[in-house]
Formats: structure tokens, C-alpha cells, sequence
């Protein structure tokens, strides 16, 4: 879905905004970030944590991550599975 959009931080010349606005508006991304290590929720309406169908390992998976600040998305690995990330 991010490619169709303009892609992710690391593959699009806009650093991910123009996938961050269209998948903000019609996925109806909900910033909820996740849970802290101290096993608090944190980063809520700052940070849109989301995982993708694919492991790392089996403690880790890939994520989207929607950066409210500078209207980014990002996709990224070594997400520990505890840190409770939404799932849609």
C-alpha cells in the first residue's frame, strides 16, 4: 500500500509524507503508538505504530511507523512483539 502512495522514508523522494497523507486519511491511521519497556503506553497521537505480516525473528517483527511531527512514514524492523503495536 505504501509503494502505491509514494513509498516509505528510505524509498521515496519525499521521505514518505506523500504515503503518510494518504494512508493517514484512507486507512484512517490512529496514532497509538505502543508500550514503553516500563510496559506504559507512550508517543500516543505522536506516533502511529502498526505491524506488517513479517518477522524479523520470532520475538521481532517489520512495522509501518506514521510520524505525526514530520508527517512521515516509515517502515522498520526489530519491532519486539511486547511493545503491543496496533494491528488492522
Amino acid at each position: 500500500m505504501a509503494k502505491h502512495y509514494g513509498g516509505v522514508s528510505a524509498d521515496s523522494d519525499d521521505k514518505g509524507t506523500s504515503a503518510y497523507k494518504a494512508l493517514s486519511a484512507g486507512f484512517n491511521a490512529v496514532l497509538g503508538a505502543g508500550r514503553s519497556e516500563d510496559r506504559q503506553y507512550a508517543r500516543l497521537e505522536a506516533r502511529g505504530f502498526y505491524w506488517t505480516a513479517s518477522e524479523s525473528d520470532s520475538a521481532n517483527g517489520f512495522y509501518y511507523n506514521f510520524g505525526r511531527g514530520g508527517q512521515t512514514l516509515h517502515r522498520q524492523n526489530g519491532g519486539e512483539k511486547e511493545r503491543a503495536f496496533s494491528v488492522r
